[in-house]
């Protein structure tokens, strides 16, 4: 897996093997930012990866200008991976890599984001607290995104959660874009 573009493009991450982890493919973060770029200038923003796994996607986000990146990642190994990450990268200065789960996080959270990325693991349903906790808690800026990726099999419960259709379909997955107005 490496990076597709950007200040760190071609570099390579590590990754592991664990059952909950299903690392972007370089094809969806491709399309992801290709869409992104119509919607945000990354130079300078503040990104949150939920359910983060390598933290490629937020990884992506730091190569293409973001300043932070706070990696959200439960599970202990796939916590220390981004932490590996960052160091084989050396964008530490730029990451906070927070060992909880994403509805947590962001149950508590007070900090603000100019881009939120949610990954879940395919059929979780955590996604729906963690969604609303966003909006509810005011995590986004305003102009901020939303991007949340799901399987192509969730979409009939996802749109009724989430009040919106997919953005677009990317193999079989889903893209869920959601702009934060004023």
């Amino acid at each position: 897996m490496r990076i597709i573009s950007g200040e760190l493009k071609n570099r390579r991450l590590k990754t592991i093997k664990a059952s909950e982890l299903r690392p972007a493919t370089d094809r969806y973060r491709e399309t992801l930012f290709n869409i992104l770029k119509h919607y945000i200038d990354f130079d300078g923003i503040e990104v949150c990866d939920l359910y983060a796994g390598t933290g490629a996607v937020g990884f992506e986000a730091i190569s293409r200008g973001a300043k932070l990146c706070t990696f959200v990642e439960k599970d202990f190994l796939t916590y220390k991976l981004i932490i590996e990450n960052a160091s084989l990268l050396g964008v530490e200065n730029k990451v906070r890599v927070i060992k909880d789960s994403a509805e947590n996080y962001t149950r508590k959270t007070t900090d603000t984001f100019d881009l939120i990325f949610a990954d879940p693991p395919y059929k979780s349903l955590s996604i729906y607290e963690t969604y609303k906790n966003i909006l509810d808690r005011n995590l986004v800026r305003v102009n901020g995104v939303i991007v949340i990726q799901r399987s192509k099999s969730t979409i009939k419960q996802d749109v009724e959660h989430f009040k919106m259709e997919p953005y677009r379909k990317v193999g079989g997955d889903v893209i869920y874009l959601k702009v934060m107005g004023e």
